[in-house]
């Protein structure tokens, strides 16, 4: 096992709460933010790096699956803030994860590139989070993705700062430290054991140190289960918004992706998210019929 995936075992052993399985992406999601902020060389440095060994600084991560677009499910985040800008960045119906997961590549999203790419979602982010730049990375499914290819999952990094990575030449290494990380979340999020892993009697999987390892692949997923992220709160009412939209599709006959460009139309101009919507929606609070956008004055 290399020096970054035992460090990462520690880090989700540190962050795990055995008795919230649902909570397993959270944890990945913490993990990933101490190990990209660690400042120790982890062997993925390069030679063109300013400082191979100074972290991203990173500010807040959160976690993503799709199948496919625009099914995005938010399975986990570092704190409440980075779970806030993927709601936000889902209102919108684009962003850095977008890209990300349909090239397959990473994006970096400074400021600028987001004020002029994606205006809406950069006005979100400003009045709802305090982040002003985004490094989308996509998960794979193991056995890796080729590069260009759809992922399953996307991993967004959030900063206060406006730009995420230091000027040109410089930020080669934490770019190529967050892929690294980013392979190691999708091994645990598909419940594929990493490099080095062992596992003993009990069938626990281990780290190469002999302990426990906390967040090694979905640990409280039975046997033929769906995974426990599926059951994480943001993943939780995300699908009530699909939900919405089926009954949108009985109800107001219209097709699917329709029915989500009203929902995100309606949300924006309430200044609210898709799941606060969805939820009134549910509970009988906002009848389906008064979903639209009101006209201008």
């Amino acid at each position: 096992m290399d020096a970054l995936a035992v460090r990462f075992d520690t880090a989700c052993a540190r962050r795990a709460d055995p008795a919230r399985p649902e909570l397993h992406a959270a944890a990945l999601a913490a993990a990933c933010r101490d190990v990209l902020n660690d400042d120790l060389d982890d062997g993925t440095a390069t030679a063109a790096a300013v400082d191979p060994c100074t972290g991203l600084g990173v500010d807040g991560v959160s976690i993503s699956v799709a199948d496919q677009d625009p099914w995005r499910l938010p399975v986990g985040a570092s704190d409440p803030a980075a779970a806030a800008a993927e709601r936000w960045q889902f209102v919108s119906g684009q962003g850095p994860g977008a890209v990300a997961w349909s090239t397959g590549r990473p994006v970096v999203a400074d400021q600028t590139r987001l004020r002029r790419a994606w205006p809406v979602l950069h006005d979100l982010l400003h009045r709802h989070t305090p982040y002003r730049s985004t490094i989308a990375v996509p998960v794979p499914r193991l056995p890796a993705g080729q590069p260009g290819s759809p992922a399953q999952g996307v991993l967004e990094l959030h900063f206060h700062r406006e730009r995420p990575l230091p000027p040109p030449g410089g930020g080669g290494a934490g770019l190529v430290r967050a892929r690294a990380v980013a392979a190691l979340v999708g091994a645990r999020l598909w419940g594929v054991e990493g490099s080095g892993a062992t596992s003993h009697g009990s069938g626990a999987p281990t780290a190469a140190s002999g302990e426990p390892a906390g967040c090694r692949p979905d640990p409280g997923r039975p046997p033929g289960g769906q995974p426990t992220w599926m059951d994480a709160p943001g993943a939780r009412e995300r699908q009530c918004v699909w939900m919405v939209i089926s009954m949108a599709r009985q109800v107001l006959r219209t097709a699917d992706a329709d029915a989500l460009a009203l929902l995100r139309a309606t949300a924006y101009s309430r200044d609210r998210t898709l799941e606060d919507l969805a939820g009134d929606v549910v509970e009988g609070r906002l009848p389906l019929r008064a979903l639209h956008v009101p006209l201008p004055d």
